[in-house]
């Protein structure tokens, strides 16, 4: 089988270095572009290092059009980057696009749902495979249990993650009001306080705190009248969302236009 050729956007990143190392190993590739932002440390330099390999003769530019001849591009750098390259590549005939970055405003959301109108595209705000059949769970027990409980979510990330509170958190309460079946703005609690009280029936209460070299930890707790059900998730390796990027591009680079995410994966 002829290797899927993939571009990475936002290969200078943590996640992106990981993806990128994994990729160069994996014979189901061929990569054939590097994407960094401007005034990046990376710009120019050669793909195989930048993963820390040997030179493999790719430079990564700044330039995101080299991406279109991609058959699948991979994304991990920032909502208005990722939104203006969606843009790019559904103009310019690209097939598939994994995104993963979180935070997304809705002109930027509403950006990427147009964009996704002439081609493949997967969002997530976490590729573990785990983190995915996490949701599956909380959204059942969200089902079955009902509004009568609360729900605090807790996550704790390394203190260079800069969004608060992460996008994996933030799923993880769209799959409680989707288990609900009923609409409900999340409290978000600064960064670092801790809770205080437990959630009333009905509420839902993210805290968040960033620490260190944590690679991820979600916890998802429902307070019910003299109970407690509690569901973890925590992620050892950064290397689990890389391999789940590079996942989720095998299973999408032939898929028609749309809109998917990583519960399509593994379904």
């Amino acid at each position: 089988m002829t290797p899927i050729s993939l571009g990475i956007h936002g290969g200078a990143g943590r996640l992106g270095r990981r993806i990128l190392a994994l990729a160069l190993e994996d014979t189901r590739f061929s990569l054939r572009g590097v994407i960094v932002r401007k005034g990046s440390a990376a710009l120019g330099q050669d793909a195989g290092v930048l993963a820390g390999a040997k030179p493999m003769g790719l430079l990564a530019t700044a330039d995101a059009r080299t991406l279109l001849h991609c058959d699948v591009v991979i994304d991990v750098s920032s909502p208005a980057a990722g939104a203006e390259l969606a843009g790019l590549l559904a103009k310019g005939g690209a097939k598939a696009l994994v995104t993963g970055t979180t935070g997304w405003t809705d002109v930027q959301d509403q950006a990427l749902r147009q964009a996704a109108k002439d081609m493949a595209i997967l969002l997530s705000g976490n590729f573990s495979l785990g983190v995915t059949a996490l949701v599956h769970q909380v959204q059942e027990a969200a089902a079955r249990l009902g509004p009568a409980w609360g729900v605090h979510i807790h996550d704790r990330h390394h203190s260079a993650k800069k969004d608060v509170p992460s996008g994996t958190a933030l799923m993880l309460a769209d799959a409680v009001m989707m288990g609900w079946d009923q609409s409900v703005t999340p409290k978000c609690l600064s960064l670092g306080r801790p809770l205080e009280e437990h959630p009333t029936r009905g509420e839902i209460i993210i805290t968040a705190d960033r620490v260190g070299e944590v690679v991820g930890t979600h916890n998802v707790m429902f307070y019910g009248a003299g109970e407690t059900l509690c569901f973890t998730h925590t992620a050892q390796s950064r290397d689990i969302f890389a391999q789940g990027a590079l996942h989720a591009a095998h299973w999408l680079y032939d898929k028609p236009p749309g809109l998917y995410g990583m519960e399509d994966v593994l379904s």
